[in-house]
């Protein structure tokens, strides 16, 4: 039923597509080393008659874990930083990053049907902390 909002989709593979690096602890406490790994996006989604381009992390509800915070926050700077790259070069394409779990997909496609998305987060990306 959203199919009319999307130009195209592509599922990304868990490993050798699209990755940037994040890093976080992953004991509860903190207490432990750093680590540093590399976060493929699940889906990124080209909508319709737009530059705009939304990449989503599928993720279960309440899932909450060091390593999905470090994941939502350092894909948020990522594509922060990309968006701001590509408007200095003068290129028209945006990029929209999104935690989900099953409880926020109606909300999503609710957004993205009135345009009012891109400064919206999830109820998963609150849990996190983003």
């Amino acid at each position: 039923e959203n199919a009319d909002l999307f130009d195209a989709f592509v599922k990304m593979p868990n490993v050798g597509g699209y990755a940037f690096p994040y890093s976080y602890k992953p004991a509860k406490a903190a207490k432990t080393h750093v680590a540093n790994e590399n976060f493929n996006p699940d889906f990124f989604i080209k909508l319709s008659d737009a530059h705009d381009i939304l990449v989503v992390e599928i993720k279960a509800e309440g899932d909450d874990s060091n390593r999905n915070r470090a994941k939502c926050r350092d894909g948020l700077e990522h594509f922060k930083t990309l968006n701001e790259r590509l408007t200095e070069a003068g290129e028209p394409w945006h990029y929209d990053f999104y935690f989900l779990s099953p409880e926020n997909y109606t909300n999503f496609f609710e957004r993205v049907r009135s345009s009012n998305y891109t400064a919206w987060r999830s109820g998963l990306m609150q849990e996190l902390g983003t």
